[in-house]
């Protein structure tokens, strides 16, 4: 008797755990992945996402120190 009732748990335990896994990696699944793209700052190297970049000719920067420090540099 207390050998069915231990199979009883374990069958239920099985179950459950295997519900709840499903349900994760369901959720997992339909997550959304942030893809955007990435730029790097011509003066310090940082990347940063492209729609967050300042863009002077050809160059991004992260920030405006870094844009008026390279138009300092040039002249």
């Amino acid at each position: 008797m207390r050998l069915l009732f231990l199979g009883l748990v374990a069958l239920l335990a099985y179950f459950l755990l295997r519900k709840l896994l499903k349900n994760y990696q369901f959720s997992r699944k339909n997550q959304v992945i942030d893809t955007r793209r990435m730029v790097r700052c011509a003066h310090c190297g940082i990347f940063l996402p492209e729609s967050e970049a300042l863009t002077e000719g050809s160059h991004n920067f992260c920030c405006r120190e870094h844009r008026e420090l390279a138009k300092s540099d040039k002249g």
